[in-house]
């Protein structure tokens, strides 16, 4: 490398006025400015004093003074340095940088990496990758002086990725608070493989641990995988891994298995979950799958972390291939169901269907064809019982308007089907069924000329509609129940209805919207010779009321008997109300003869910093509250401090935790407290 400049006195020295600044501009050059230049041709050495400028390529170095060694291409800066590399920056009170390597000493540097800033009494960069500190601070708080920071006698930036330290000694408000031998934190905003930080902790179940111990690996730009090991005193070792792919539209999902041989009880747990759904798969066919194996249902509950997963009373997976094929759709698909309360697997497998287009027959019948083909599988601690059946099934439907006045559908349901035996034990048994049905329905409407309460105009509809339906007394009772395969129960029934609809226009903007809505429904059973109860349902999903009240609907659903007037009845209410200091939503629900039921979630924002979350369900027959939630939020400018509290039952659940917000794996929480402290 050379450095151009142009001399046209030839002594051993040069003193430029205060006013002057020479530029000097090459293919290869070093630009530079000074109030005052000299020149030193003996020790090759040209002197910039007060507010020097140096610049090299992308290289820009301010300072208050700055030597440039011409023969070893070094430069050194004194006062107020700031040197400018791309889009990097280092500022310090004295720097030695080597033009050919680019290699550069900082002392009492400080410079901003992605989120955080790095001081250090010594700052060498390396490369443009990595950054040597000695007796440096890393932090993500922009105040000075910080809230936090970790320091370090010795320090390794890597660029976009971490810093590791050793050892490391985190500091809040100047207080150490934790030392550790060794760590790294990570300071990339992208998809990076690495080691992730880990966890060490106390608690009653699980003793002294570590967790999160893992190595994050980038396979591509649409997939990556976790490699994570989790070290518990009483426990043991618990293997995990986690994948994620995302090949849309081919293929996108997730799948995660643990594993652990309890030390203290000998038990062998597991968890294995998979998803995947794939638009376009095998010869031209779309898959998705929803898989879930686990040990038993509290192992997630035993090692969750922070808020209780509770308990769940089965697992169900499922997966399932489509294809259309001339227009029929085919879907193959298993399904597995586990009970754990009673120990109890269903499976369907396999489980086939087959559905043709909708075809018009007349131009006025619309018919489609259906089959199943299907497996039930049933696992108790009694034994295991299997049943398997097929079937052709069509339901032919008409729709006929009269006069423009009423509406009639008739249809009827044909079913064709076989089982691979019957409760007496015949193979191959086969039985035919159908059922017959009407549908008759029509409406009626009035416009209002209404202007009041913001109401521009009122809609009231009539709605009327009665059925039919008909199933002769077919004996089906000697052949199984499978799914996909109707019964065929005996029924002579007449269905009616009537339903009124409010609709307006409101506002300005003449919005339309449904104001109330209210149906009766009851029927005739011809069979019995008697009257079905009569439902009834009034719905008002209209907020009259303006802000803060943002929602309130009202909901009114029940039935009578008509023949001792016995009656039951249920009130359900929502209503959401928010303002900038709080908010609340609340779910009422009142059944007949006291049972009243209170749910209710929001927010409360005391001051700025402080926010408080909460729900809860209330019985009020109990006069408890059944199941509650309660969460701290403090905001501490780089830090924010959660509290949570989770309790259903008898099972409860609270985490406590002080994390740093722009590196949220680095928290200070109940375990790692519990640690320190017993």
């Amino acid at each position: 490398m050379s450095l151009v400049f142009f001399l046209i006195l030839l002594q051993e020295q040069k003193l430029v006025s205060p006013q002057d600044t020479i530029w000097i501009d090459s293919v290869d050059v070093v630009q530079y400015s000074a109030k005052k230049i000299i020149y030193d041709l003996e020790k090759s050495i040209i002197i910039l004093q007060d507010s020097s400028f140096i610049k090299y390529q992308d290289i820009n170095l301010l300072s208050d003074s700055a030597y440039y060694h011409i023969e070893t291409n070094q430069l050194e800066a004194f006062g107020k340095c700031d040197l400018k590399q791309m889009n990097d920056s280092i500022r310090g009170d004295y720097l030695r940088y080597n033009i050919e390597n680019r290699k550069a000493l900082m002392i009492n540097g400080k410079t901003q990496i992605d989120k955080g800033f790095l001081e250090g009494e010594e700052l060498y960069w390396i490369d443009e990758h990595t950054v040597n500190a000695y007796r440096g601070k890393y932090t993500t708080c922009s105040d000075s002086p910080p809230h936090y920071c970790f320091y370090s006698p010795k320090m390794k930036v890597y660029l976009g990725d971490m810093v590791i330290a050793q050892p490391l000694i985190l500091y809040i408000q100047g207080i150490p608070v934790i030392v550790a031998p060794f760590w790294f934190v990570p300071i990339s905003s992208k998809r990076k493989s690495g080691l992730l930080p880990f966890r060490i902790g106390n608690s009653y179940n699980l003793g002294k641990y570590i967790r999160g111990l893992a190595y994050y690996l980038v396979l591509s730009d649409y997939a990556d995988i976790t490699l994570q090991v989790d070290a518990m005193e009483k426990r043991g070792i618990m293997p995990q891994i986690e994948g994620i792919w995302n090949f849309a539209p081919f293929t996108k999902g997730n799948i995660y298995a643990s594993y652990i041989n309890e030390t203290d009880n000998k038990r062998k747990r597991f968890d294995i979950h998979a998803r995947n759904n794939s638009e376009y798969f095998l010869f031209g066919s779309s898959f998705n799958c929803d898989i879930q194996y686990q040990s038993d249902n509290t192992y997630q509950q035993d090692y969750a972390e922070t808020t209780s997963l509770w308990l769940k009373k089965e697992i169900t997976s499922q997966a399932t291939i489509s294809r259309d094929i001339a227009g029929f759709k085919n879907s193959l698909m298993y399904e597995r169901k586990e009970t754990f309360v009673d120990s109890i697997i269903t499976e369907k497998i396999p489980y086939y269907t087959v559905t043709s287009p909708s075809k018009m027959l007349f131009s006025m019948i619309s018919y489609s064809f259906s089959g199943h083909i299907n497996r039930d599988r049933s696992i108790t601690p009694q034994g295991k019982n299997e049943v398997a059946g097929a079937n052709l099934h069509t339901a032919p439907t008409m729709q006929h308007n009269i006069f423009n006045l009423f509406t009639i559908s008739p249809n009827i349901n044909l079913d064709l089907a076989v089982f691979d035996e019957d409760t007496a034990g015949n193979k191959m048994p086969t039985r035919f069924g159908y059922s017959l049905g009407a549908t008759a329905s029509t409406n009626f409407y009035r416009v209002f000329d209404i202007n009041l309460l913001g109401i521009h105009g009122l809609l009231h509809k009539i709605l009327p509609k009665i059925s039919y339906s008909y199933t002769p007394d077919f004996d089906f009772g000697r052949f199984p129940r499978v799914s996909g395969i109707p019964r065929f129960s005996k029924t002579n029934n007449l269905r009616f209805g009537f339903g009124q609809v409010f609709e307006a226009k409101i506002g300005e903007k003449n919005e339309k919207k449904i104001l109330s809505q209210i149906d009766l429904y009851s029927g005739y059973n011809l069979i019995t010779d008697s009257l079905s109860p009569i439902l009834f349902s009034m719905e008002l999903p209209y907020n009259p009321f303006p802000k803060p009240i943002i929602a309130f609907t009202l909901q009114l659903r029940g039935s009578i008997n008509p023949y001792n007037k016995e009656y039951t009845y249920t009130i359900e209410n929502t209503s959401a109300l928010k303002t900038d200091f709080f908010s609340i939503n609340l779910n009422q629900s009142y059944t007949k003869d006291d049972v009243y039921q209170i749910w209710f979630s929001g927010k409360i924002k005391p001051t700025h910093n402080w926010s408080i979350s909460y729900s809860a369900r209330y019985d009020w027959e109990s006069r408890k509250l059944v199941d509650y939630s309660l969460g701290l939020n403090r905001d501490l400018h780089c830090w924010e401090a959660l509290f949570t509290f989770n309790q259903l039952g008898d099972s409860w659940r609270y985490d406590f935790k002080i994390l740093i917000k722009e590196i949220p794996d680095v928290a200070i929480g109940k375990g790692l407290l519990g640690y320190f402290l017993e």
